[in-house]
């Protein structure tokens, strides 16, 4: 898979996920390895998910369990990325004036 399908890839996942928040997503994407890096291993992780439920029973309700947990816990860090992403930084003005 190319670097572009990739992208698109992981972009769809965390767009399914937080559709209000495309231009933040799409930003990041661009912007941020570690993003662009949990967006991917997001669609890999229900990509797997998918292929779980297709196993033996003997495995499959362990393997759904585990790759439940794995986008449980991807949608939560790119909740809080898409957070912090969010935040308008205010510092008082004397603040601003030592930054410059």
């Amino acid at each position: 898979m190319s670097e572009e399908e990739q992208r698109k890839t992981g972009e769809g996942a965390a767009l399914r996920r937080f559709p209000a928040e495309r231009r933040t997503i799409q930003q990041l994407l661009v912007g941020d390895g570690d993003f662009y890096d949990m967006c991917e291993e997001l669609a890999e992780a229900e990509s797997a998910l998918l292929a779980a439920e297709a196993l033996p029973l003997d495995v499959r309700e362990a393997r759904i369990a585990e790759w439940t947990a794995s986008i449980d816990r991807l949608v939560g860090e790119i909740a809080r990325a898409l957070r912090e992403a969010n935040v308008i930084r205010i510092g008082w003005a004397g603040d601003l004036k030592s930054r410059r």
